[in-house]
């Protein structure tokens, strides 16, 4: 799937509890981790620039970034992590609205037990992007006290004059363990999974939380 795809995707959807433009789904306490194979992997689009290979440098940083991101959140410095966004991102939300966003979610979330970074897909300068730069698109999974089924990505983007990363787009899917429960006692726990599954598959790389070892 091309990442520019995926990224032009989430500019058409409409915002909504289970959707929404860069809003933390996540809680002061928990744990950030990371495959051992997602380091070590270089996934590139085949959109990219021909050749083109993301540096050590830049690899490493779109990891911190992504962290610097959530820790930010995580810990309600919400005004540091607004500031982490790019231009066209923060033009859509303000601050306001950015920070009870994130206070919301994270009191119906409850604490966060763990984020799982499961892949990190590279391009550069595809063709049907309204900009060039490098883009990374980081796929995650995540646990609540209050919601066990999480997943979701973030893009960053990086100017062709270089610079930090920002964050440009993210996604959240999930079903909170009530509206799960209530699902299962009003109709079945095919009608969940069913639900799920259809949610789940707007998240690429998914699959790899489920077989995480590392998973709650």
């Amino acid at each position: 799937m091309k990442l520019w795809v995926i990224f032009a995707a989430l500019i058409a959807a409409e915002a909504s509890a289970i959707f929404s433009p860069v809003t933390a789904l996540s809680s002061p306490v928990g744990e950030q981790s990371a495959p051992s194979d997602t380091l070590g992997a270089i996934n590139v689009t085949s959109d990219s620039a021909p050749g083109w290979l993301p540096s050590a440098s830049q690899r490493q940083e779109v990891l911190e970034v992504t962290s610097e991101y959530f820790s930010a959140l995580d810990g309600g410095q919400y005004q540091r992590a607004y500031a982490m966004m790019t231009d066209g991102q923060r033009s859509l939300l303000s601050l306001v609205q950015f920070s009870q966003n994130n206070r919301e979610y994270n009191e119906r979330f409850g604490a966060l037990k763990r984020r799982l970074i499961l892949k990190v897909t590279w391009t550069k300068d595809p063709a049907s992007a309204p900009y060039p730069g490098v883009y990374a698109a980081i796929d995650i999974a995540a646990y609540f006290t209050n919601v066990d089924r999480h997943c979701g990505y973030v893009v960053l983007y990086q100017r062709p004059s270089g610079g930090r990363f920002e964050i440009m787009r993210q996604e959240s899917n999930f079903i909170d363990n009530t509206t799960a429960q209530n699902i299962e006692r009003q109709q079945s726990r095919a009608a969940l999974d069913r639900l799920w599954s259809s949610l789940s598959a707007n998240c690429p790389n998914y699959a790899l939380a489920r077989s995480s070892a590392s998973s709650p």
